[in-house]
């Protein structure tokens, strides 16, 4: 099963009832045993990530962004920007980068979370905590 098959199950089932948190941890471990299996297949590569210059880069070393979707940053200011930043963008109804989905910014990566906001022109974001700030 694909992780399209277990989204598409998982909003199925919440329309139909609510998750217990146990359901819902369930949920979350398949689509992060998904996630590995496409990393060490190399079915959606993470080379970006992996390169020494960004594995610091990263909060956590298992959730790393697919090549192919990954948010490339361009607006360089100093010789110590990257083009790196671990983020992706994320499919939505008005398109293939409707969204962004990104870590937490570590202390070293502050300035590269507000060039990505900047650049991309982002209004309103969602912390883990579940607060938000929306324009």
């Amino acid at each position: 099963m694909d992780q399209r098959q277990i989204l598409q199950q998982n909003l199925e089932r919440v329309r139909g009832k609510k998750l217990n948190r146990a359901q819902f941890a369930e949920e979350f471990l398949k689509l992060k045993r998904q996630s590995t299996k496409y990393r060490s297949d190399k079915t959606y590569p993470t080379e970006a990530s992996e390169q020494p210059e960004n594995i610091k880069k990263n909060r956590y070393k298992d959730i790393l962004p697919f090549d192919h979707s990954r948010v490339e940053l361009s607006l360089i200011t100093s010789d110590a920007d990257s083009h790196y930043i671990n983020a992706n963008f994320i499919k939505g109804v008005y398109g293939p980068r409707a969204y962004i989905a990104t870590q937490g910014p570590l202390p070293t990566t502050v300035i590269d979370f507000w060039r990505m906001i900047w650049e991309y022109k982002v209004l309103c974001w969602l912390w883990e905590d579940r607060s938000h700030l929306c324009h």
